[in-house]
């Protein structure tokens, strides 16, 4: 459980989104439905951060000795034209 700030108002995780493929979507969400019970997903949030935090503990281990790498802002990552350039798609 996540403690209160020193204002006592309630902190939300903060909102991220991303385009992805309709069908992809569409799988996510059936993996979801289909092994929540068994796997203990309530929600695509969980699912989605779940999933991330795997991949970014996977590159900080190969590429900077399990430790976390330096926090960038939203603004700082390359976005547009930029972001493209390096996309797999």
């Amino acid at each position: 459980m996540t403690p209160k700030p020193a204002d006592g108002k309630k902190k939300y995780p903060h909102k991220v989104s991303f385009y992805q493929d309709p069908e992809d979507t569409a799988r996510v969400r059936g993996a979801i439905l289909y092994t929540m019970t068994i796997e203990g997903n309530r929600n695509l949030s969980q699912f989605v951060n779940r999933a991330v935090m795997a991949e970014v503990e996977r590159l900080e281990a190969k590429y900077n000795n399990g430790e976390p790498l330096p926090s960038v802002g939203a603004r700082e990552m390359p976005q547009g034209g930029a972001a493209a350039a390096g996309s797999e798609d």
